[in-house]
């Protein structure tokens, strides 16, 4: 609404690939986690996304307010398809370790969330995503992730050494949401 004559090109893609649209000038920004972001991409946090689960409403899980992540140690956990997502998955398997297991991963790989929700649906295997990632389909719920209690880290990638008035001035808007909203709040534990 500030910048009514910014033409914006929204595309779907993971972050490796973001990483290398912005250093040969194909995407000017991008968002995601930064932990494995080149040197050629700068990057400023702006959400710490609280982490959970997709489960089918008739799982066991579902009946649950919160979900300890020990409690992910039996059920077969889907992944993103590694080139596609591999600081999604990192951050995933880091978390399931850092209560003392290594996850059961669904065995296969699906192309797409819509494949990814049928999977759960069918409690073949469970999903872990951020909040943001909601709306969340008919017969499916999300339910957090708790003990230890997991925030997704969200920045906003560009080009370092980009100063163009376009990129500038959305890394000020994801500055400004984040203050507004609170997004790098610490949350209470449950």
């Amino acid at each position: 609404q500030q910048h009514a004559d910014l033409e914006i090109h929204q595309v779907e893609i993971g972050v490796p690939e973001q990483f290398q649209r912005l250093v040969d000038g194909r995407l000017d920004v991008g968002l995601g986690r930064a932990s494995l972001a080149p040197s050629t991409v700068a990057s400023e946090l702006f959400r710490l996304d609280p982490l959970g689960v997709l489960v089918a409403e008739g799982h066991p899980l579902a009946m649950q307010a919160e979900i300890p992540v020990a409690t992910l140690a039996a059920e077969p956990l889907l992944l993103s398809e590694e080139e596609r997502a591999p600081e999604f998955n990192q951050f995933v398997i880091e978390l399931c370790r850092s209560v003392g297991f290594v996850p059961t991963l669904y065995k296969g790989t699906v192309g797409s969330i819509r494949a990814s929700v049928d999977l759960v649906a069918q409690q073949r295997c469970v999903l872990c995503a951020p909040s943001s990632c909601l709306p969340i389909p008919a017969g499916i719920v999300w339910r957090p992730l708790v003990a230890p209690l997991s925030r997704y880290p969200w920045s906003v990638l560009w080009r370092a050494g980009d100063s163009s008035e376009h990129v500038s001035s959305l890394v000020r808007a994801a500055r400004t949401l984040s203050q507004q909203l609170g997004w790098l709040e610490p949350q209470a534990a449950s």
